[in-house]
């Protein structure tokens, strides 16, 4: 548990949305909308809620980095810390919207996850849940000519690894939403990478072929 909490707060209580997440957090903002109550589950220093709050939602938040969570007190976010692999969610309202942006891949136990978000929920609430995509174009690329995937190999917490222990295609993540209570709605990805660095890159394409995107970008109801 601390060595966990060591890590993340070394490596995700500073900013970390960059340019390559513009269009990932597009796509979030525009499903999410506005007037919503949210759940930011892996909140980070609040950079997304803060941008939710500008289109007039309610914010909380939870992160298991204690630095995270003080940066996104500031942004406004109404921000607890926790580890969700040990704790309840520490709200006891339902929300209109659960977020769990770049989260599922750094649990252990996928399905009392997807519980606890689905407990957070109202009924028919939404779940918008974003992760690496391992069937990305780019992926494919590197293992054609035997490189590694962008995938971590050991649990060194060196702060150039994203601490990720499973991976997801489309059909894995829609079976284990099905599995625990939520109906698929829409699919979506932010980008298509043409090389490893994501430098050369299309948006077009991600529209297209999702599938092939570098992020997956679940709208799942809970039924």
């Amino acid at each position: 548990m601390k060595q966990k909490v060591q890590f993340n707060e070394q490596r995700y209580c500073l900013a970390f949305l960059g340019s390559g997440d513009q269009e990932r957090v597009k796509i979030i903002l525009n499903l999410i909308g506005s007037n919503k109550k949210v759940l930011d589950v892996g909140c980070g220093r609040g950079e997304i809620g803060y941008l939710l709050k500008q289109k007039n939602n309610q914010v909380f938040g939870v992160d298991i980095s204690p630095g995270a969570v003080r940066a996104a007190c500031r942004a406004g976010v109404a921000a607890k810390t926790i580890d969700l692999e040990e704790a309840k969610i520490p709200f006891r309202q339902k929300f209109d919207v659960v977020l769990a942006g770049e989260v599922i891949e750094h649990i252990f136990d996928t399905e009392s996850f997807l519980k606890k978000l689905s407990g957070a929920l109202k009924d028919g609430g939404d779940l918008i849940i974003t992760t690496p995509n391992l069937a990305s174009l780019g992926r494919r690329l590197l293992l054609l000519v035997g490189q590694n995937p962008l995938v971590e190999t050991d649990i060194n917490p060196d702060l150039n690894r994203a601490g990720h222990i499973r991976y997801f295609v489309k059909k894995t993540l829609f079976t284990i939403l099905a599995k625990n209570g939520f109906r698929i709605v829409n699919f979506y990805s932010d980008i298509v990478n043409f090389c490893p660095s994501g430098k050369v890159n299309s948006r077009f394409l991600a529209k297209i072929f999702p599938s092939l995107g570098k992020t997956l970008i679940v709208w799942a109801t809970k039924t």
